[in-house]
C-alpha cells in the first residue's frame, strides 16, 4: 500500500543467481569469470496488456462491496543480467500503481483479486490499511539513523508512478507525521506534512526525484530507540535507528570498502575473501614482474594509448634501459574493478585521516574488521598507511618518485611502473607528512618520525626539481591539484608535527589566498581545501603558535564562503536537499562536501553553524537511504542496499559482493553494448528513460562498468570523510 488511494504491485519474471560455492567455475576470479551466472523463471512473463486494465483487478471493501481501480500504472525496468555475448539474458520487473476509486480507512481490510489472464501466481492478497504499520515507497528517511542532536532528521513525501507520473500530494499538506517506535509501537506526533519544492533539475543536470517534494522532517525528536516514520493517511519507512551511535557501521562500512580495494592481502583471516591475486612481485601470481617505464601522464605518448592509458597492458616499448623492476612494488588500493594504482589516487589518504585530525583524535576506532585492527592504531590510519606505504615504494633507479602501476598483462606476469615526475616528490611528501600528522594525535611518535622523514626525503626530491613539479597540476579524483597544493599540505602538516616556523611561513607563502578574491578551490587549476583544514586545526587545538592569525582567520572565511555558495545555499534550493557540489557532477551518487565539513568543524556555536551542519546531514542521508529508491547507495549497509555491481567479491565463497563501495550510478554511454553504455537497460525499460528520477540511475547489472562501477578517489573518498566527520560529532 502506498497511500490510502494507491496500491503498488510488484511483479518479478525471473532472478538472476549469481553462484558463490567453492566448487562454481571461476573461484575466486572475481568479475572475471562470467560463467556461474543462471536465471529463475518465475512461469509465463507478465501480460502488460492484461495487467494494465482496470477490469483485472477487485478492491473487495469491508462493507461487502467491490470496485476496480480508475486507473493503473506501471513502470518496468531491468532487475538482473546473466552474461552473455552480445547480449545477455535479462530480468525484468514490473511496478504496478492502482489508483482506488475511494481511499482506504485507517484499521479497515481489504482484499485484492488479480485476473489469472495477467499470468500472476498470486490471484489473491488481503491487506489492512494501518500507516503505523506498513510500508510506503512514498516515504524516504535515511534506513541508517540520526543522533538525538542532530538539527536535521528529514524525512521526504513523493512518489514517481511511472506513466502517471508524479503523485500528487498537494491534499496531505498538513497532515500528521508521527515515529513509531518499533519495539513496542509507541507512537510520538512530530510534526506534519510541508510542501518543499516542485520538481525540477536538482544539481548540474539530473532531475533525481521526477516529482514535487513534500516535508516529513522530525527535527527536534531527540528520545533514543528504532523507530518507523509514519505519515497519515500514507504509511510508514523503513525501521531506523535514533542514537549516539546512529553513523557508527556506516563509517564502518565505508573503511571496509577501502579495505577491500586493496591489492596484495592474504586470503585467509579476512571474511570474505581480500580480491586475488595479490599482485606482489616475485611471490603471487608466482614469477609476477614490474618493469620501470618511461610512460607516465606527463610523457607525449600518454593519449596514443588509447582510452584510460593506465588500462592498456602493454607498455613494453617503454621499458627503462636494462629492463630494471621494483620488487617493492606492493600495495595501494586498485583504481575501480581494475588493478591499475594510479597518481589520482593520493586523495583517498587525505580524506581518511582528515575527519580524524580536524577533531584531534575522534574516531579512532581500532575494531573496524581490516587486518590491523586491535593493532592499537586507529583503522583508519592504517588503511591510509597502506596507500602512503605503497607510493613510497614506487621509486625508479634515480630516486624520483613514480606515477602509478597499471594494469598487469593476461597472463597476470608482468605490469609496468610509471615514470617518476617531480610532481610525485611533492605528493609522498603531503602524503607522508598527513599521516605523521594523524600518528601524531595518535600518540605514536616512532611512527610518526618515520613519515616525518620520508616527507622530508621527498620534499628535498621536490626541491630540487625546482618549477617542474610545483607547476604542474593534475586531477586528483575530483578536481585538479597542483604541486604547489600538495607543497602547501605538507608544510601545514610538518608544522603541526615540528613546531618549525619555516613550514608555517611556507603553508602562506603557497597560499592563494594572498587574493582576496581567490577561491580556495578553483576546479581544473587548484585545490588548498586540505592545507587551509590542516592549519585551522592547529589554530583550533593549540599544538603549535599560531603564525599569522589574522591570514588563519582569513582562510576560515574563505572556506566558509565557497562552502555556503557550494554546499549551502545548494541544498536549501534542490528538491532532493542535498549539498554535493555541483561541479563533480558527471556521477550521481558522488558525495563532496569536504569544504563544507571543514568550515562546520571550525565555526563557533551558532545558527549558521547549524545551518552548514543540516547541509551535512541532508546529503549523508540521502546517500544512507532517502532517495527515490529508498536504498543504501552503497554496498553491505542496512536493510535495503545496492548489490551485485560491477565490484569485487564474488566467486569466493561468501554471498554477494565487498562491502563499502558506491556505484556511480551513471546512465550516460561510455561505448556501445551492456558493458559500456547503461542506455543498453534504460531503453528497455518503460516508460523512456528520460521521464524516470534520475535517482534510479542504477541497474542489478554487475557486467555494466559504465553504471556501477565506482572508484575509491571519486564515488568513495568524499563520502567517507562525510561519514567520518558525522560519526565523530
Amino acid at each position: 500500500m502506498v497511500d490510502e488511494s494507491h496500491v503498488m504491485l510488484v511483479f518479478r519474471d525471473g532472478w538472476v543467481h549469481h553462484k558463490e560455492e567453492p566448487s562454481a567455475p571461476g573461484w575466486r576470479k572475481g568479475h572475471e569469470s562470467r560463467t556461474n551466472d543462471s536465471i529463475e523463471t518465475y512461469g509465463k512473463p507478465l501480460d502488460i496488456d492484461a495487467a494494465t486494465r482496470p477490469g483485472a483487478y477487485r478492491i473487495h471493501m469491508p462493507d461487502g462491496t467491490s470496485a476496480a481501480p480508475v486507473r493503473v500504472h506501471r513502470r518496468t525496468k531491468v532487475s538482473g543480467t546473466a552474461w552473455g555475448w552480445p547480449d545477455p539474458e535479462l530480468t525484468y520487473e514490473h511496478v504496478l500503481f492502482l489508483e482506488l476509486p475511494q481511499p482506504m480507512r485507517q484499521g479497515s481490510s481489504y482484499r485484492l483479486t488479480i485476473s489469472p489472464a495477467t499470468n500472476t501466481d498470486k490471484t489473491e492478497y488481503r491487506m489492512t490499511f494501518d500507516v503505523f504499520r506498513h510500508r510506503s515507497e512514498a516515504v524516504h528517511t535515511s534506513l541508517i539513523g540520526y543522533r538525538p542532536d542532530d538539527p536535521a532528521k528529514s524525512g521526504d513525501l513523493y512518489l514517481w508512478r511511472g506513466d502517471g507520473g508524479m503523485r500528487d500530494y498537494t491534499l496531505f499538506t498538513g497532515r500528521k507525521v508521527w515515529l513509531v517506535n518499533a519495539e513496542n509501537g509507541t507512537r510520538h506526533d512530530v510534526g506534519r506534512v510541508g510542501f518543499w519544492k516542485k520538481s525540477a533539475i536538482d544539481f548540474q543536470r539530473w532531475n533525481l526525484t521526477a516529482s514535487d517534494v513534500w516535508t516529513a522532517d522530525f527535527d527536534s525528536f531527540k528520545t533514543p530507540g528504532r523507530y518507523r516514520l509514519a505519515v497519515e493517511g500514507v504509511g510508514s519507512s523503513a525501521e531506523f535507528v535514533i542514537g549516539r551511535e546512529a553513523y557508527q557501521e556506516a563509517f564502518k562500512t565505508s573503511t571496509l570498502g577501502f579495505y577491500f580495494m586493496r591489492i596484495g592481502e592474504p586470503a585467509e583471516g579476512i571474511i570474505p575473501t581480500p580480491r586475488q591475486p595479490r599482485y606482489i612481485p616475485n611471490v603471487d601470481p608466482p614469477g609476477f614482474r614490474v618493469y620501470m617505464t618511461t610512460m607516465s601522464p606527463w610523457h607525449p605518448d600518454w593519449r596514443s594509448l588509447g582510452g584510460d592509458p593506465w588500462d592498456n597492458k602493454d607498455w613494453s616499448k617503454y621499458k627503462l634501459p636494462g629492463e630494471p623492476t621494483n620488487p617493492k612494488a606492493i600495495g595501494g588500493h586498485s583504481d575501480a574493478l581494475d588493478w591499475d594504482r594510479h597518481l589520482g589516487h593520493i586523495s583517498i589518504i587525505w580524506d581518511m585521516v582528515l575527519p580524524y585530525i580536524i577533531t584531534n583524535g575522534r574516531g579512532g576506532d581500532d575494531d573496524l574488521g581490516i587486518r590491523e585492527s586491535g593493532n592499537g592504531i586507529p583503522d583508519v590510519i592504517d588503511e591510509a598507511r597502506n596507500e602512503v606505504d605503497f607510493w613510497l615504494n614506487l621509486r625508479d633507479d634515480k630516486g624520483g618518485y613514480a606515477t602509478g602501476i597499471n594494469n598487469p598483462t593476461e597472463e597476470k606476469a608482468v605490469a609496468y611502473q610509471g615514470a617518476a615526475h617531480p610532481y610525485m616528490a611533492w605528493a609522498n611528501a603531503a602524503n607522508a607528512a598527513i599521516l605523521a600528522d594523524a600518528l601524531r594525535i595518535a600518540k605514536k611518535p616512532d611512527l610518526a618520525a618515520r613519515y616525518v622523514a620520508a616527507a622530508l626525503e621527498a620534499w628535498k626530491v621536490g626541491e630540487a626539481a625546482g618549477a617542474a613539479g610545483l607547476d604542474a597540476k593534475f586531477s586528483i579524483g575530483n578536481g585538479a591539484t597542483s604541486g604547489r597544493d600538495l607543497k602547501q599540505i605538507a608544510a601545514a602538516s610538518l608544522y603541526n608535527v615540528t613546531g618549525e616556523r619555516r613550514y608555517a611561513d611556507e603553508v602562506f607563502r603557497l597560499s592563494v589566498l594572498q587574493d582576496p578574491e581567490a577561491p580556495v578551490e578553483k576546479v581544473g587549476d587548484w585545490n588548498q581545501t586540505y592545507g587551509i583544514a590542516l592549519t585551522l586545526a592547529n589554530r583550533r587545538f593549540g599544538w603549535r603558535t599560531v603564525v599569522q592569525p589574522e591570514k588563519v582567520a582569513g582562510m576560515l572565511a574563505a572556506i566558509q564562503k565557497q562552502a555556503l555558495a557550494d554546499h549551502v545555499v545548494p541544498s536549501e534550493a534542490r528538491p532532493s536537499r542535498r549539498a554535493t557540489a555541483d561541479a563533480f557532477a558527471w556521477f550521481q551518487s558522488i558525495q563532496e562536501v569536504q569544504k563544507a565539513v571543514i568550515a562546520h568543524a571550525f565555526m563557533p556555536a551558532s545558527p549558521q553553524r547549524d545551518r552548514f551542519l543540516k547541509a551535512l546531514l541532508r546529503e549523508a542521508d540521502w546517500g544512507l537511504g532517502r532517495n527515490p529508491r529508498n536504498e543504501v547507495q552503497m554496498t553491505g549497509l542496512g536493510s535495503r542496499h545496492v548489490d551485485y555491481i560491477y565490484t569485487s567479491g564474488r566467486n569466493d565463497g561468501f554471498p554477494g559482493v565487498h562491502p563499502g563501495h558506491t556505484p556511480y550510478m551513471n546512465s550516460e554511454p561510455w561505448g556501445t553494448g551492456f558493458m559500456a553504455d547503461p542506455k543498453y537497460y534504460a531503453s528497455r525499460g518503460y516508460p523512456e528513460w528520460e521521464k524516470w528520477p534520475q535517482g534510479e540511475a542504477i541497474w542489478r547489472a554487475p557486467y555494466c562498468f559504465s553504471n556501477n562501477e565506482f572508484t575509491p578517489q571519486q564515488s568513495m573518498r568524499g563520502k567517507h570523510l562525510l561519514l567520518a566527520y558525522l560519526n565523530t560529532r
